[in-house]
């Protein structure tokens, strides 16, 4: 896999597009008043992410923050914690390059569902790390949300999260409403195709789970999302129901590769460089419990490999989807 360095945090640049995070504001000014610009982390690499995403030069993105529409409470508190804090953003880029394929006003028609996908994720992570699932200490550099808050705050926080996921989806206004609806089932499919996955990982042993059973349960828990991601960002842009499913296969190889580098990493990186707990897989059939640590990565090449095959027949205008599925990493998510 190519080495790419700080890119995928260097991609947080469109975390302004992911997450709405600033009002009427252009996103070149939204990048530059980020406290990590600031502090000098994006300065160098602004250059050449302006040249890959010209169309942000001058966009901007009215009624900005997801979370101004509800009030401040112990739960928004919670959200804002996990969601806006660290985290590569991936799905909610791969959504936009997916629309961009066949709209070139892709980031702003892709926006609000991209958010929506990004909340998804966010509430998936709460749920993750509770002590009734992974127990996690540590999640995007910090302690995770349960070490931190009141524990009835924390419960609540998923179905606010996945609920205000919805709201922003649904209240697209540069989409058709049969298009939002489209897209919203296809994120709404992902999450009861991630709680059947997440069931799977936590109820299976090593002792009894086959390759093909490992595979089912990786595209559930993590290709899902990605696949909703890519679908629904095809969707909003007025793809057709055919591009729309090619385009969800895509996002399906990528979340299957980004897994199985994910347990990878998981055995290989250190708790500082993952941002989150390591080795904390334990007894858990995993990628590299199956393949080892090489096979697993031999696999997660593969399936980007899938995914970009299923490109082929597109020109340049996937070529920001290309590249996202080349430089899938583990990096902090």
């Amino acid at each position: 896999m190519e080495d790419v360095g700080t890119d995928p945090d260097r991609l947080n640049i469109v975390t302004a597009l992911s997450i709405k995070l600033i009002s009427q504001s252009p996103i070149s000014d939204v990048v530059r008043t980020h406290p990590e610009y600031r502090h000098g982390y994006f300065a160098p690499q602004l250059e050449g992410i302006w040249a890959r995403f010209p169309y942000l030069h001058n966009a901007s993105i009215p009624n900005m923050s997801a979370f101004d529409s509800t009030r401040d409470t112990e739960v928004s508190r919670v959200a804002r914690y996990i969601a806006l804090k660290g985290g590569h953003r991936w799905r909610a880029l791969v959504a936009v390059a997916a629309g961009q394929i066949f709209h070139e006003n892709a980031p702003a028609i892709v926006l609000a569902g991209a958010a929506g996908v990004e909340l998804s994720h966010a509430a998936s992570l709460i749920l993750d790390d509770l002590p009734s699932m992974e127990g996690a200490k540590i999640r995007r550099g910090r302690p995770c949300a349960h070490h931190v808050f009141p524990k009835w705050a924390v419960d609540m926080v998923p179905v606010y999260l996945v609920t205000l996921a919805y709201e922003l989806a649904l209240s697209n206004p540069l989409s058709t409403a049969e298009r939002r609806v489209a897209a919203a089932i296809a994120l709404s499919q992902a999450g009861l195709a991630m709680i059947a996955g997440q069931t799977s990982d936590l109820s299976t042993t090593r002792s009894n789970c086959s390759e093909t059973q490992l595979l089912d349960c990786y595209r559930q828990k993590s290709g899902a999302l990605y696949a909703a991601a890519t679908q629904s960002g095809a969707l909003l842009c007025c793809c057709s129901m055919e591009c729309a499913e090619k385009l969800k296969d895509v996002g399906m190889w990528l979340g299957l590769s980004y897994q199985f580098l994910d347990d990878v990493a998981d055995v290989t990186a250190e708790t500082q460089v993952l941002g989150k707990d390591s080795n904390i897989d334990g007894d858990k059939v995993t990628a590299v419990s199956l393949y080892g640590v090489e096979g697993a990565s031999a696999k997660s090449n593969e399936f980007q490999e899938q995914a970009l095959g299923l490109l082929d027949t597109y020109g340049n205008e996937a070529d920001n989807l290309r590249r996202l599925v080349q430089q899938a990493s583990w990096a902090p998510s």
